[in-house]
């Protein structure tokens, strides 16, 4: 070989990080946090707006906010669906809210003093049920702008029903922030959802999450502080509470009952089940046994879990 050759240096291999376009990730944790936040509120005022259409007791749980593409949200809508545009003016755009056809005509029927047929029912919504929906809608507009009210003076401006998702006139290039809740009634649960588009919450949320003052609180804090805080935070006890599953009795059910009696739960055996950490579902594990004790395998974690959260 020519010791006068130059010799070439090996070529590094360049590492290319994964992203996935149908989720993206636009807001940071803190915001992503303010917006779980902000829609566990929501849901707890939103119950008591079905309780009192149904005449009934109905828990409205938030179960993620996901970060996705507007063509990939449309997409998963069925038809027909209840769907509802709201204009809202300081956002420059439009909130849609997505519900089952079988709920709205399960609580219309409710509301007119009938008995209510079951949620699976899939069919557009009459004049006449339109007409009872948008009553409801207004409790439901009420406390999505009382929701809001921390962050931003919402208002919204008109609200508009359609049933077939290739009417709702989105921007497909925009992602989307949508809020994934489930109404239980108890026998019976069924999903609702919420979307706002990326580019009108952006200015809005950035702007709060910097007013807040959460920034400033943060930078005081020495390095010794800081490892203060976090060894206290990881010494904390959290209540982990995995759900075999539920079921509903009437009160003469439930005095009749007698040792050896079985209980038919919702639960099926095929599927997880729920993991709760304060109260509230962030996990999906299979039953099982560790040596001479219970135990559950996680199956899949349903959202991110924040010490700062829990306590």
């Amino acid at each position: 070989m020519d010791q006068n050759q130059p010799t070439i240096a090996p070529r590094r291999k360049k590492y290319v990080e994964p992203y996935d376009f149908k989720h993206p990730k636009l807001f940071s944790k803190e915001i992503m946090r303010t917006l779980r936040t902000l829609h566990e509120v929501m849901a707890r005022s939103i119950s008591r707006v079905f309780s009192s259409g149904l005449r009934a007791k109905v828990d409205v749980k938030l179960v993620k906010i996901d970060q996705l593409a507007t063509s990939e949200f449309v997409r998963h809508i069925d038809t027909p669906s209840v769907i509802y545009i709201l204009g809202v003016d300081e956002l420059g755009g439009d909130v849609v809210l997505v519900m089952k056809p079988g709920f709205c005509i399960h609580m219309v029927e409710k509301q007119s003093g009938g008995r209510g047929q079951g949620l699976e029912e899939r069919r557009m919504l009459t004049t006449i049920e339109e007409r009872i929906m948008s009553r409801i809608m207004r409790g439901v507009n009420r406390e999505i702008i009382a929701a809001w009210e921390p962050i931003m003076n919402l208002n919204i401006s008109s609200t508009t029903y359609e049933s077939k998702p290739e009417n709702v006139h989105m921007i497909s290039a925009d992602p989307a922030i949508v809020g994934v809740f489930r109404v239980d009634l108890g026998d019976e649960s069924v999903e609702m959802k919420i979307s706002y588009p990326y580019s009108l919450l952006k200015e809005s949320l950035n702007e709060s999450i910097l007013q807040s003052g959460n920034h400033k609180r943060q930078a005081k804090l020495t390095e010794e502080q800081l490892k203060g805080y976090e060894y206290t935070l990881s010494k904390a006890r959290i209540k982990v509470q995995p759900l075999l599953g539920t079921t509903t009795l009437t009160l003469g059910e439930l005095l009749d009952l007698e040792e050896g009696d079985v209980l038919t739960l919702r639960q099926k055996v095929v599927q997880p089940l729920d993991v709760r950490i304060h109260g509230v579902v962030k996990m999906t594990a299979f039953p099982g046994t560790l040596g001479k004790k219970k135990a559950v395998k996680i199956y899949q974690i349903l959202e991110e879990i924040n010490e700062q959260e829990l306590l």
